[in-house]
């Protein structure tokens, strides 16, 4: 039987810390500009937030105390943006002189989302793709601007602060009682990843290192604010959890019916008080399209979960993924895989942040069953 192998391609941590521009021996036609981000009505410093210059391709993260610093501006009138997750954005012009110190302190107000009255709809063909109508749909567009500034941060992120994880995985059979493993092994994985979505194309046939497969390449963060991944999707509001403290709200993502081979469907699971993402869940549509060497495959399912390392840092923590196969009953087998990271490391960490962190090794080896009720992307009613 052929294995949809999945790629899982980059981690996710959403971290940020001041980049200080040395100003020493300036050019007498540049500037200096530095201030505080805070809460609007706490006066909390905010970490994290990205401080941007969009004329001049700046972008830097406020430190840990919330304070930024931009040397070698050049003089002039300039649009400054500060984002943080979470925020409305501040969008303001700034006058830099020469060999001189501006000082720009903000206060950024806590984005009201209010989704009580929202409309929960169920899951609905996708005919009219594309980001919603902030007018028509105010509360949506707002989930989906915090998705996408989620990617944004996370592009910022690989960018300034490059960084990598080693990964255990175990594939195996996923039958009545559970996943029996029935391989083990562990891999390093770039933060960044050099593969981009393409729409109705995620299922590619990899003929490298002597092998033949094929390759589900999940979209990454940074493609959930591409153009692409955008305009060939729908999106709205499913809902409302509660985890453990938490509050998240549903995000449901389906792939445009004018895809007519294998894409996407997805769930992403925002925090309601930080708007970082906490969970994703990712479905193939069009399953019936696959090669006819994955024809025994009737869906695909893959859950990837995220870990907080310090206050608005996130990153990956595990995945599960299952190949679904068409027979059913108890003498059915699917195949399945798990990751879980093992150790996360920068190369230059931001401040704050240990440059290195470790997890505990999962109990996995050949032979070994983990029941069903341990795995986060078999739902309870999956009917196999």
């Amino acid at each position: 039987m052929w294995l949809l192998t999945l790629t899982m391609l980059a981690g996710l941590p959403l971290v940020s810390s001041t980049a200080m521009a040395q100003t020493s021996g300036a050019s007498p036609t540049v500037g200096t500009l530095q201030g505080t981000v805070r809460a609007a009505v706490t006066d909390v410093p905010l970490p994290y937030a990205v401080i941007a210059i969009p004329a001049l391709a700046i972008e830097r993260f406020s430190g840990p105390n919330g304070t930024f610093l931009l040397g070698n501006v050049p003089v002039g009138s300039h649009e400054v943006v500060i984002r943080r997750l979470g925020f409305v954005p501040d969008r303001r012009t700034v006058t830099i002189t020469t060999a001189q110190t501006t000082v720009l302190d903000v206060r950024l107000t806590q984005v009201p989302v209010r989704l009580s009255s929202m409309l929960v709809r169920s899951a609905e063909p996708c005919r009219s793709p594309g980001l919603p109508d902030s007018a028509r749909f105010p509360e949506v567009a707002q989930l989906v601007g915090l998705l996408r500034e989620n990617a944004d941060r996370y592009r910022l992120l690989v960018k300034q602060y490059p960084f990598a994880y080693v990964q255990t995985r175990a594939t195996g059979q996923l039958i009545d009682r559970g996943l029996i493993i029935q391989h083990v092994d562990s891999i390093r994985v770039s933060g960044a990843s050099s593969v981009q979505y393409r729409p109705g194309n995620v299922v590619r046939r990899d003929r490298s290192g002597g092998r033949d497969e094929y390759r589900m390449h999940l979209p990454t963060l940074l493609d959930l604010s591409d153009a692409a991944f955008l305009r060939n999707h729908c999106f709205h509001y499913a809902g409302a959890s509660t985890h453990d403290d938490e509050t998240w709200f549903r995000l449901d993502v389906r792939a445009s019916e004018r895809l007519s081979s294998p894409d996407v469907h997805g769930a992403f699971f925002l925090d309601s008080a930080t708007a970082q993402l906490r969970r994703m869940e990712l479905e193939m549509s069009r399953p019936g399209r696959l090669p006819s060497t994955l024809r025994t495959i009737r869906a695909v399912q893959v859950t990837t979960q995220f870990l907080e390392i310090a206050p608005g840092v996130s990153l990956i923590d595990n995945v599960c993924a299952v190949n679904w196969i068409k027979g059913r009953g108890p003498l059915a087998q699917h195949a399945a895989e798990l990751q879980q990271v093992l150790v996360y490391a920068f190369s230059a960490p931001p401040p704050d942040i240990l440059p290195q962190g470790q997890r505990a090794t999962p109990p996995w080896r050949r032979g070994v069953s983990v029941p069903r009720t341990a795995l986060s992307c078999v739902p309870p009613d999956d009917g196999s």
